[in-house]
This record gives C-alpha cells, structure tokens and sequence, in this order.
C-alpha cells in the first residue's frame, strides 16, 4: 500500500443523521483521506445476530470505526478487500450464529470516497459504491451522481407489492415482507445485487468513479432516507439540493424532509416502505496538505 503521492484530506462543511424511527442504522464519517455513508439494513429473520441496537446499527457502527482507522496509502479498491475481511472478523466473533445469520445478517449499503493530490497539483477524487447511498460531486458538466442502482429492480418490485392507498406507520404488510425476503435471497448473487455483508464475499464488486476535484469544493455524501428529497418527494434536482447543501441549509433541507413525510402519513400519495427513515447527510471538501 504504498503511495509517494503528496497527501491529501477531507475537512467536514456539514454532517447530519436522524432516525427514522427509534434506532438509526447510518454513518458517517471521514479521516484523512477518505469520506464515507453507510446505510444498515437489518435482515428480517426474527432474531438478533449481534449485541448492536440492532444488527444493522452493529454493522453500520462496525464499518465506520474500521473506516476510522484505514491506512492513509491504501486506494479504494485496497480499502474494500481490507474491510471485507475486518467487517467477516468482526462477526464471527460477535455474532451468535444461527442457520439464518448467513443468509439473513445485516446487510448495508457503503459509499467512500478517497482524495489524493496528483503531480500536476490538481486533486484526484475516487469513489467505490455499493448500494443506493449517493455522492454529488460537482464537475466541468454540474452537479454528478455517483451510486449503484443494481437494486432498483429489486426496489420496484417492492414497491409494487404496495397496497394502493397506503399502509399504517410502523408496519411492514405481509406482501411487501414476502417481497424482501425474496430480494434478498439475490443479495451478493451475480445476478441480483451488492452490498456490505458479514458472511457473502462482496469487495471488488463496487461500482468505481473517479473525476479531478477542485480543492474546497462541496462534495455531498447521503443516505437514500436523505435522498428522498428528490427521489421520492420530487422537491430538488440532484444539482438544487447540491446548491442548498453547499449554502449551507442542511437543517432547513432536514426539518423540509420530515414534514413532507408528515404531510403523507400513510405513505399513498409517495410509496414508500417507511414512512420516516434514517436520514443523513455529509458535506465535505477536499484539500491538499503536507
């Protein structure tokens, strides 16, 4: 891992993270050279794996103290192999297995992102993504997103199995559970999707980005729970909630988020499984230092 390249960091400009419901299963963080957004999703076995709130709290807790403390050299592709092996250590010693914990542990979603300045004084960003968690970067063309939508077929088949009308905060009808445990037979498998897990094999299969950044430039880092302000509610454009983030209104956007989930309780107006959910967001920016 090792690297002559003058260093690079990121400094935080914003960082925010609200439960949905009682337990927030996000993280985000950054350190030195890298940046990161986690999203945890508890698998649907009935039992709990791990001592965690739950056991997508545990794994989202898990990858951002190991992020914490990744060796500045290490590229991202580096950074994935060596955190799949600490997130697998991590578990089988944690863990109480069961005959579910394989196929039915705690998942998550993993955005990160490494900066490192180049010979000719410009900064290099590079990204590895797995899930639907997001990156606005800006770049010569406005604002870009970087995230993995190999779930989105998944996703839409969920969101069929919706009854028309809604469905009571809090619960998860029949239907829509049967519908995700079917998709998560398909996690990790070549013909379905990736994502962080402590059992299946998932590094090198990230989706990789990469573009010149300028130094000081807001990059923006969020959950899909955060990224329901355009995904889901149709209020900002990728680049409108870039250019509020960067003016420094994340807690306008945050309290906006809530109350448009508020306004649609039963979540019939804008499908949705949760009608509240974790949301969190990372604004950062890069500079060269050393």
């Amino acid at each position: 891992m090792n690297d002559t390249r003058p260093q690079s960091r990121f400094r935080s400009l914003y960082r925010q993270s609200l439960p949905g419901s009682r337990i927030n299963e996000d993280e985000a963080g950054l350190h030195g050279s890298y940046a990161w957004i986690v999203d945890g999703a508890t698998g649907l076995s009935g039992g709990r794996l791990t001592a965690g709130a739950t056991d997508a709290a545990w794994l989202a807790r898990t990858i951002g103290q190991k992020l914490g403390g990744v060796a500045s050299s290490a590229d991202v592709g580096e950074v994935f192999d060596w955190l799949e092996t600490g997130v697998r250590d991590a578990f089988a010693e944690e863990a109480v297995q069961t005959a579910d914990s394989e196929g039915h542990g705690p998942s998550a979603c993993l955005g990160l992102l490494r900066v490192c300045a180049r010979a000719n004084g410009k900064l290099l960003l590079e990204g590895g993504f797995l899930g639907d968690v997001v990156a606005l970067v800006p770049s010569a063309n406005g604002v870009v997103r970087w995230t993995d939508e190999r779930a989105k077929p998944f996703e839409r088949r969920t969101l069929a199995a919706l009854a028309p009308g809604g469905h009571e905060p809090g619960q998860i009808p029949e239907a829509v559970r049967r519908q995700i445990l079917e998709n998560r037979e398909q996690l990790n498998r070549p013909e379905g999707y990736w994502v962080v897990h402590p059992t299946r094999p998932w590094a090198g299969r990230e989706l990789r980005f990469e573009t010149e950044a300028a130094p000081d430039e807001p990059i923006v880092l969020a959950t899909d729970g955060f990224m329901r302000l355009v995904d889901v509610f149709g209020a900002y454009s990728d680049a409108s909630l870039h250019a509020r983030l960067a003016a420094g209104e994340g807690e306008d956007l945050m309290q906006e988020l809530r109350e448009l989930e508020r306004s649609d309780p039963k979540a019939g107006v804008y499908p949705r499984v949760k009608i509240h959910d974790d949301a969190t967001v990372l604004v950062i920016a890069a500079e060269p230092y050393g």
